[in-house]
């Protein structure tokens, strides 16, 4: 009886494993997906929003050194006791002050931001289209949902 219950218990593995073996059909890779044109559209907008952030924080930054340098200048010929010679190395150290608050302000933020959108538009479409075959632009606009 025990010897029975052995085989019929091993009866059902090696149906399983026969099974298991047996190769599934081929599937079809996925067809071509309308809502990855619209993951793309956002990466190509996000980026090139992005890459306009950061040039404006470059601009930035390069005002800020060329002031940095004229002010260096200024601080090596500046007489102390000509009082217009004192009101412009003020205004421009002011100037020097404002270029930096904006380039370590908001414009350093927007750039943060950006290529914050950026990366999450390239993991959405990376996570939903990578290795899937975009299908030809549709004729007219691209009716995409608003991107966040």
């Amino acid at each position: 009886m025990r010897v029975t219950r052995l085989a019929l218990g091993a009866v059902p593995g090696v149906v399983l494993c026969v099974a298991l073996a047996t190769p599934a059909p081929a599937q079809m890779p996925p067809g071509p997906d309308f809502a990855c044109l619209c993951l793309k559209q956002s990466v190509d907008a996000s980026g090139a929003d992005m890459n306009a952030r950061q040039s404006e924080l470059s601009a930035a930054q390069s005002q800020l050194g060329r002031l940095d340098s004229q002010l260096a200048a200024a601080r090596a010929r500046a007489d102390v006791n000509n009082p217009q010679a004192v009101a412009e190395f003020r205004q421009l150290l002011a100037q020097r002050d404002a270029a930096f608050r904006q380039s370590n302000g908001d414009t350093i933020a927007a750039s943060q931001a950006a290529t914050g959108r950026y990366n999450q538009a390239v993991a959405d479409y990376n996570n939903r289209c990578a290795g899937r075959p975009l299908p030809p632009l549709p004729p007219g606009p691209l009716a995409c949902p608003p991107t966040r």
